[in-house]
């Protein structure tokens, strides 16, 4: 059994080091599905680019895979911690807020003035759902993406949800319950696409946290069996043979995914090959094989993720708009339109993570600290001892 985290007299010493193949990991999640958007989608699904390119949609999936394994290992290392509550919430709300609230501005104002119904028009969706969170409910029960403009903000409205509960377990639950109640949905939401799968549903099964949650659950159980358990070569032989097999089945999602009743197996296909993949990348960290991961063009496109998933949508809407060209990659305009966009996208993105995410992020970490704890202080069955190494303390940024 791995000890739980470290607890010393003073400022918490539990921050890790960086793990920069993440970097890598995230933007190959970003990636995969700003090319779906841009060069997948347009022509339709009787288009060969949507049949190559719609399994870049899974590409959310790895999101909270990321989500889950990072805000968890954030909680369970600072469970002990006097502000663990005002720190969590406050860094939270510092990175998903105000660019969140920025778009729902605009999109506010779009709708008001009627600037453009494609874009702003909420088709069935309560506008007010937006500014608490809670669209996907109304995307389900409308059974629309709502506003085209925030129409990518159901993922971001899960995590929100999963999270505005979650530290209340990981702060009160014993770790080995925790492990348990991690499982719940990771079975449960399987079985949730499968029954779902069979009825009139277009969205719910896409859009809902009790089908989608099992994602974040595997993540905070990775997050979990790294800092509770001893590093087992057995079990690291065993997920890496699950990688190897899940992937032997992919081909499987470029023949099938796009289908309807393919939600019966695809996500949980999809999960287990992710969640796999992050158990083997974490166990290699730092191996010549990985460099890629860790690379200057994966910390790019890592930091721009935020702002390139909630805008990349638009932003090629816009320019393909102003210039009054049909929306294509099937002529040598539609897809020189459609790299511009993706360099206007990721150009914009940068100047918003230095020059507005980031300053923001630094003031959060400065105002937000989780503060101190009592040597051994034990919290809710965790496995706390003094201090075996010298303090160590490492600047990380949370998502």
């Amino acid at each position: 059994m791995r000890p739980g985290p470290v607890l010393v007299e003073g400022e918490l010493a539990l921050e890790r080091d960086r793990i920069g193949e993440l970097d890598g990991l995230r933007a190959i999640a970003l990636l995969i599905v700003v090319i779906w958007h841009y060069f997948g989608a347009p022509d339709g699904p009787q288009g060969l680019p949507w049949k190559l390119l719609h399994v870049g949609r899974f590409g959310v999936d790895l999101f909270f895979i990321l989500s889950g394994y990072l805000i968890t290992d954030i909680l369970l290392r600072h469970r002990a911690a006097e502000r663990y509550y005002s720190a969590f919430y406050g860094r939270r709300a510092f990175r998903i807020w105000p660019l969140y609230y920025l778009m729902c501005g605009c999109a506010a104002i779009g709708w008001y003035f009627s600037l453009s119904p494609d874009l702003f028009d909420t088709r069935g969706v309560p506008g007010w759902l937006y500014l608490f969170g809670l669209q996907n409910f109304g995307m389900a029960k409308a059974q629309t993406d709502g506003a085209y403009f925030l129409a990518v903000t159901w993922s971001l409205a899960i995590e929100e949800q999963f999270y505005l509960l979650f530290p209340l377990l990981v702060r009160n639950i014993p770790s080995e319950r925790l492990f348990a109640i991690l499982l719940v949905p990771i079975l449960i939401c399987p079985i949730g696409r499968l029954i779902d799968s069979a009825l009139p549903d277009a969205y719910g099964w896409y859009v809902l946290p009790q089908f989608r949650i099992d994602s974040l659950a595997i993540g905070a159980l990775i997050a979990w069996w790294r800092l509770y358990r001893k590093p087992d070569a057995e079990v690291s032989r065993r997920v890496a043979a699950i990688l190897e097999w899940s992937s032997i089945s992919l081909p499987l999602l470029w023949l099938f995914g796009w289908k309807r009743w393919s939600v019966a197996f695809s996500h949980t296909q999809v999960e287990i090959f992710f969640g796999a993949l992050l158990f083997v990348v974490l166990d290699n960290r730092g191996s010549p094989k990985l460099a890629l991961l860790r690379s200057s063009v994966a910390t790019f496109f890592a930091r721009t993720s935020y702002a390139a998933y909630l805008t990349h949508h638009v932003i090629l809407y816009l320019l393909f708009a102003v210039l009054h060209q049909p929306r294509t990659v099937g002529s040598l305009a539609g897809i020189s339109l459609t790299f511009g966009a993706l360099a206007l996208t990721f150009g914009l993105c940068a100047l918003s993570y230095r020059y507005f995410e980031r300053p923001l992020l630094d003031f959060a970490h400065r105002r937000f600290s989780f503060g101190w704890a009592k040597a051994g202080h034990r919290l809710a069955g965790s496995r706390l001892l003094v201090p075996q190494t010298k303090t160590r303390r490492v600047a990380r940024r949370a998502l």
